[in-house]
């Protein structure tokens, strides 16, 4: 039986109204309106007790996909770094631990998108151009956090993720991550079961193969996890997106991959040829990470509502605290594609576990 929400979650439904409007464009003022409600719901909760960032992955992808074809660079693609977050809150007493977006790199190139290049340039070329940072477990260590404190793990949506190897028992029937849960929208699941060609590109088909139905929690909108933690539904990259909200002492924090870049997010002040031309030209306010259209007019709304959501950066007030979860880079094979600015990181609080240190 697929476990139901547990206790630790409180459902939201300040967006909940906004989303049913009829009309994209109406649709988009109401969820910007109710998205000021649900910041403030959120940031009313309180802050984090830690946050700690570590770089899994950087890989290529094409330029036209993550900056929606307006980049005037003529470089094919661009140098994308997937991270993941550990975040750790207050639940009455208690301390429990998020794992946000920990991918397995490995398993990942299992991906199609990822097979094909790997089949048209060589394996060889690919692993010269891609590069492995880390490791989850290593990840772990470094935080003094073992793999038994993990409670939850959860991904913006589920393109590229494998999570057997961190909740599917092994040859030794031994799990990775022993008292973890996934947390995942009932929308993301609806997908992965049937997918349409315009999607198999993206998702790994077994991705949840072995994995017990009670080790997954399926959500129907939005939720708060503890004091400063928050998960939000952001549909149009993938139906089932949904963005993690965390709140530090620099406010709230929102992160997803429906953007790939601060760019993206304020492209009017963006330094990348063509896209602050094409925000003016087109009247837009954001730019999309357009590998799939499943819903482009609510993905931009989505975006949005993660602006809304979000505070300023402390000393660039124009930009939004919004953390891709897969970021722009700069690279040597992909010029005039660097990011205008980047945080690099979220780094708050001291680490709860077993031997954990700041």
């Amino acid at each position: 039986m697929i476990a139901a929400p547990p206790s630790d979650l409180v459902r939201l439904t300040e967006l909940d109204a906004a989303w049913a409007v009829r009309g994209a464009g109406a649709r988009l003022d109401e969820v910007r309106r109710a998205g000021r409600r649900v910041r403030d719901k959120i940031l009313a909760t309180g802050t984090a007790r830690c946050v700690r960032t570590s770089d899994i992955a950087t890989f290529p992808y094409p330029t036209a996909f993550g900056l929606q074809g307006v980049a005037s660079s003529p470089a094919p693609f661009v140098f994308m770094r997937n991270r993941m977050h550990l975040v750790q809150v207050a639940i009455g007493q208690k301390t429990v631990t998020v794992l946000v977006n920990p991918t397995d790199a490995e398993r990942s190139k299992a991906a199609p998108f990822f097979a094909t290049m790997e089949e048209r340039y060589g394996k060889l070329a690919t692993k010269l151009i891609a590069k492995i940072h880390t490791s989850i477990p290593s990840a772990l260590s470094s935080w003094g956090v073992s793999s038994a404190d993990i409670d939850y793990i959860t991904f913006d949506h589920l393109h590229v993720q494998d999570v057997r190897g961190l909740l599917a028992p092994g040859t030794n029937g031994a799990v990775y991550l022993p008292n973890a849960k996934l947390l995942v929208q009932q929308r993301e699941l609806d997908t992965l079961a049937g997918l349409h060609p315009l999607q198999r590109h993206w998702y790994i088909p077994d991705a949840l193969a072995g994995v017990p139905a009670d080790r997954v929690v399926v959500l129907d909108g939005d939720y708060l996890l503890g004091g400063g933690f928050a998960l939000v539904r952001t549909p149009g990259h993938t139906a089932g997106n949904h963005s993690l909200v965390v709140v530090t002492d620099r406010g709230a924090w929102t992160i997803s991959e429906n953007g790939i870049c601060l760019d993206a997010y304020a492209p009017g002040v963006s330094q990348i040829r063509g896209v602050a031309r094409h925000a003016r030209d087109q009247g837009v306010e954001v730019i999309l990470n357009a590998n799939t259209r499943e819903g482009s007019l609510d993905q931009y709304t989505s975006m949005v509502l993660e602006k809304t959501i979000a505070d300023s950066v402390p000393d660039h007030p124009e930009l939004p605290q919004h953390f891709p979860s897969s970021e722009l880079v700069s690279h040597v094979l992909a010029p005039g594609l660097s990011p205008t600015y980047t945080h690099g990181a979220i780094t708050y609080g001291l680490t709860s576990g077993r031997g954990a240190g700041p």
